[in-house]
């Protein structure tokens, strides 16, 4: 929320320069305005007939029209994009941009046009896995061990009592096996602090033995339950099923990007790839937990994932604002903002969000 509200900031100080911009037209020189671009879908993505498409292509489309704009538009590296902006190589970039405080000190921003939400992708097969994890977890050799040695020291006690009630108490009575089997019942129940009272000792040693168990009994329920809480802790260690459950994990998201940044400032375990594909096939191998970058992309990539094997989650991490970046001082930024301010009040800019957002679209975009 704290970038939100910088990011809003920002573009609350730039309203005074759109609205000087709406009173007198901005003359633009006449040249052919470089415009780059790189693919991040559903905002800017390249079709197979090689033309740029997209929820920003359309915006900005609108609005080179509206001021009668040439322009080339070309594929930029995401890597350096912002420092051929900074540098004057180029004129704009329409690719999806959060407004950072960083950013602003690099290079100028047009207004803000679209809050974007900051999504969680996981493992579609995560609930059975957690499960298979906590099994894993609960019959490891030390597991078994530690049952082991419960189980005939509950022997052992109903053992004893045996020996020691066999003679006097009929509750105990029989052959060697129903006697045992009787002793073993006790100490049990005793164990697990049921004590249905069916079977009770009634001689002097053999009350001794009884309260002597009872003891050891809570012992062993305390370490027993111990073991199992750690264990269960662990398996849910690293499982991702929200932002709060982000910060016991390591997950990943794309080099260069504005989530980034915010994973480092949040003290975030994460690794970084080259592009949302890259980081998904880290994720379906093991390699990370989750992977954190913006709501519609990861949608688009997760809809076009042919195992089916990873979902968005519901609950987002964060949200930031997204608007085109340009070099300072360009000329193209207060008639960009202009019109920009008049086209995001239209109906036609919900019908692109629409197109292009929705989540039933976003399986159909090209």
């Amino acid at each position: 929320m704290t970038r939100l509200a910088a990011a809003l900031g920002l573009c609350l100080l730039a309203l005074p320069g759109a609205a000087a911009a709406a009173d007198a037209p901005s003359k633009l020189p006449a040249r052919v305005w470089r415009v780059g671009v790189y693919e991040d879908p559903p905002y800017t993505m390249r079709g197979s007939d090689g033309q740029w498409r997209g929820l920003n292509v359309d915006l900005w489309k609108e609005i080179a029209n509206e001021l009668n704009l040439e322009y080339r538009l070309g594929e930029a590296s995401p890597d350096t994009i912002l420092d051929d902006i900074e540098h004057d190589r180029l004129d704009l970039a329409i690719s999806p941009f959060s407004l950072t405080i960083e950013r602003e000190r690099l290079v100028d921003f047009t207004h803000a046009f679209l809050i974007v939400e900051t999504g969680i992708a996981v493992r579609r097969g995560d609930d059975e896995q957690r499960w298979l994890t906590i099994a894993r977890a609960l019959i490891t050799p030390t597991a078994l061990r530690l049952y082991a040695g419960i189980t005939i020291l509950v022997f052992l006690a109903g053992a004893i009592l045996w020996l020691l009630e066999r003679r006097r108490n009929p509750q105990f009575s029989g052959d060697a096996l129903q006697g045992i089997g009787s002793g073993f019942w006790w100490s049990g129940v005793t164990t697990v602090a049921v004590g249905y009272g069916d079977k009770v000792p009634i001689t002097f040693w053999g009350r001794m033995v009884a309260l002597l168990w009872m003891a050891i009994s809570l012992i062993l329920v305390t370490a027993f339950t111990a073991f199992v809480t750690a264990k269960l802790a662990v398996s849910e260690f690293g499982q991702v099923r929200g932002p709060a459950s982000l910060h016991n994990a390591v997950v990943g998201t794309v080099e260069g990007s504005a989530v980034g940044e915010l994973l480092r400032d949040q003290r975030l375990k994460h690794r970084v790839y080259p592009s949302v594909p890259k980081a998904f096939e880290a994720l379906e191998a093991g390699e990370i937990s989750a992977v954190v970058y913006g709501s519609a992309i990861l949608d688009y990539y997760a809809e076009r994932d042919p195992k089916k094997n990873i979902e968005v989650l519901a609950q987002t991490f964060d949200r930031h604002a997204l608007a085109f970046p340009l070099p300072n001082g360009s000329p193209l930024r207060a008639p960009v903002n202009d019109v920009l301010a008049h086209f995001l009040a239209q109906s036609a800019w919900r019908d692109l969000q629409d197109r292009w957002l929705a989540v039933e679209n976003v399986a159909k975009a090209p």
